[in-house]
């Protein structure tokens, strides 16, 4: 008997454990981070030169509301993102550049929590969306060229992978590592950028009500 009575002790304290730091329900969540922009061949439409695109590391922030159902989440997702303009570069040779890119971005997003007895839970992640691409104020300093700004709205999607650790039933903590990708921008005096992206790491909150 007192076999048993511990057995099921055990067994209730493991469902209870595995609950507690599992709450289904609505949240929301916001992050702030570090976005490390991938460089970029910039060119004109017709000319097959290009110069490759350099970027400082910048900063990006989202801001999420999502339903969680055991071990999977779907959200929508707002997002900003922020780098200088570094230089460009061709054969060997750079051109230091000013201006900024920023990208505002809206994803619907999937996750997977791989849902254990623990307060830290692994989760893939994945989503699709929009963004708009802004280039502002692009200009080589000392060269007399008027500093130019541009936009465009493409197709973006991102991955990613991360680690949440629950403060209590309700309240996580998350870090997190975002591959951050669009389509090709094209701007309206033909220039164009190929695929701008960057590799994305952020700290963060999610509350479930």
């Amino acid at each position: 008997m007192k076999k048993v009575f511990c057995t099921s002790l055990v067994a209730a304290t493991f469902v209870f454990t595995a609950s507690a730091y599992s709450a289904d329900g609505v949240y929301i969540s916001a992050d702030v981070g570090m976005a490390l922009a991938e460089d970029a061949d910039m060119g004109v439409e017709g000319d097959p030169f290009e110069l490759s695109t350099e970027f400082d590391s910048g900063l990006a922030v989202t801001g999420a509301i999502g339903y969680r159902l055991g071990s999977f989440r779907m959200e929508a997702e707002v997002g900003y993102q922020e780098n200088d303009l570094d230089e460009w570069s061709a054969f060997g040779v750079g051109v230091p550049l000013k201006g900024d890119m920023n990208a505002t971005s809206f994803l619907a997003n999937g996750y997977y929590d791989f849902a254990n007895s623990s307060r830290f839970t692994p989760f893939v992640t994945a989503g699709i969306g929009m963004a708009n691409v802004e280039i502002n104020d692009l200009a080589i300093p000392g060269s007399g060229l008027q500093p130019t700004s541009d936009d465009d709205t493409v197709f973006a999607w991102q991955v990613g992978a991360g680690v949440s650790y629950a403060v209590n039933a309700n309240f996580d903590l998350e870090v997190k590592y975002r591959y951050f990708m669009t389509d090709d921008l094209e701007f309206s005096d033909g220039v164009y950028v190929d695929s701008p992206s960057s590799h994305n790491i952020y700290l963060g909150m999610r509350y479930t009500f």
